[in-house]
């Protein structure tokens, strides 16, 4: 069986998709002299550094690091570094710990260490985006009841990305609904 529309299949291939690895530290607070007093920061690409950003993980949520630790979270890959996931989990951790160490005052080893990786996971919203999702809803509106959701079409994060599910769910159930009228308006005429 082939596609849909063999011209949404080509915009939506065409979406670019970048790797990145996400570098979990946790610490004892007293071994951390950065106040962690924000949600994280962002590394300029001037700094020559491989991290692009490190958030403050028990920071930004309650009660993911037990009492008197936190959580942090670096970020390397990305459109900036291609080839980082082939790196071993040894050499990410090193990385992550050498170019943070100094930024937050990282003062001793973490107790915890975590490696997550994410091949082709990060959609890049590049110039022309705009022009190739409103064809692909030009596309979806000719075909009653397709709805498109997800991942790097209208956002790039986790509440974007709810945001675009919570959307198509709606339209779904407006559609379900007005199937559903029409299908007791048909049955209402036969009975009558």
């Amino acid at each position: 069986m082939g596609p849909l529309s063999s011209e949404a299949q080509g915009l939506l291939e065409s979406i670019p998709f970048a790797s990145s690895a996400t570098i979990a530290l946790g610490y004892r607070r007293e071994d951390v002299a950065h106040r962690l007093d924000g949600y994280g920061l962002i590394v300029p690409r001037g700094e020559g550094l491989r991290c692009t950003a490190c958030t403050f993980v028990s920071t930004k949520f309650a009660g993911r690091a037990p009492e008197g630790h936190v959580l942090l979270r670096a970020f390397l890959g990305g459109t900036r570094d291609p080839d980082v996931l082939s790196l071993p989990d040894a050499d990410l951790l090193a990385i992550a710990r050498r170019e943070m160490g100094p930024v937050l005052g990282l003062r001793a080893a973490p107790v915890l260490e975590r490696v997550y990786r994410w091949p082709q996971a990060t959609p890049q919203m590049e110039v022309g985006h705009l022009a190739r999702m409103a064809r692909l809803d030009g596309i979806v509106a000719g075909r009653p009841g397709l709805f498109l959701a997800g991942a790097g079409l209208r956002g790039t994060g986790l509440p974007d990305t709810i945001a675009d599910g919570q959307r198509a769910a709606a339209a779904a159930a407006v559609f379900a609904s007005s199937r559903a009228s029409k299908g007791d308006a048909v049955a209402s005429k036969r009975s009558g």
